[in-house]
C-alpha cells in the first residue's frame, strides 16, 4: 500500500510545503549577504561612497522599480488581493485648481477610483491636504488622493488602476500628480 500513487502524491506535497516554510529565510539571507556587500564596497572605496550617499539617499527611490526586481528574482508568495473596481470615470466636470492640487467636487462618500496601477508609498495627514494615500505609478509618477479615508490598504500593497482607493471625506477631494518633485497638469496627465 505504501508503494500506491497517493502515497506519492503525499510525500511529494509535504516536500514542496517544507520548502515553501524555508523561503522566507532564504528570501532574508539574501538581503542580508547584498547589505554586506554593499557596505563592504563602500568602506573601501571613497568614491563609491560618496556616490551611494549622493545617489541612493538624496533621490527619491522607486519602491515600484524594486518591488518589479523582487518579483522577478526572489518572487512573491503573497495572495493577491480583490480589489473594489469603480464602474465610474474619474473624470468631473467641476474641479478646480488649488496651488499645485486638483479640487474635485462630488457628492458625500464618492468612490475615488485610482488613474494608475502602482505601490502605496503614503497613508496619512499631508500639510492641509488632510488623509492622503500617494501611489507611486510604474511609470515613476506620484498621485496623491487627499481628503479620503482608505479602508481597505495598507502601506506598502500594490493596487491596480480603476480600483475604489477610498471615499471621499466631505463633498470633495484633492488630487495632485507629481514627477520628480515637480507638480503636473491633470488634463496634460490624462492626454
Amino acid at each position: 500500500m505504501k508503494n500506491s500513487n497517493y502515497y506519492r502524491r503525499k510525500k511529494k506535497r509535504q516536500k514542496v510545503s517544507q520548502v515553501k516554510n524555508y523561503s522566507w529565510l532564504t528570501r532574508l539571507l539574501l538581503s542580508i549577504i547584498l547589505i554586506l556587500i554593499s557596505l563592504i564596497i563602500t568602506n573601501f572605496s571613497p568614491s563609491l561612497k560618496q556616490k551611494y550617499v549622493t545617489d541612493l539617499l538624496n533621490k527619491n527611490m522607486s519602491f515600484t522599480t524594486l518591488n518589479k526586481l523582487y518579483k522577478k528574482f526572489i518572487g512573491n508568495n503573497k495572495e493577491p488581493k480583490e480589489d473594489l473596481v469603480a464602474n465610474i470615470d474619474i473624470k468631473q466636470p467641476t474641479y478646480e485648481k488649488v496651488d499645485n492640487s486638483f479640487k474635485f467636487t462630488v457628492g458625500n462618500e464618492y468612490p475615488v477610483p485610482l488613474l494608475q496601477s502602482g505601490i502605496i508609498v503614503y497613508l496619512g495627514d499631508k500639510d492641509n491636504l488632510g488623509n492622503t494615500a500617494i501611489i507611486q505609478g510604474n511609470d515613476g509618477i506620484d498621485i496623491w488622493y487627499s481628503n479620503i479615508d482608505v479602508t481597505e490598504y495598507s502601506l506598502y500593497d500594490y493596487v491596480t488602476k480603476g480600483s475604489i482607493i477610498g471615499v471621499n471625506r466631505n463633498d470633495y477631494y484633492m488630487l495632485t500628480i507629481m514627477k520628480d518633485d515637480q507638480s503636473l497638469d491633470y488634463e496634460d496627465y490624462l492626454a
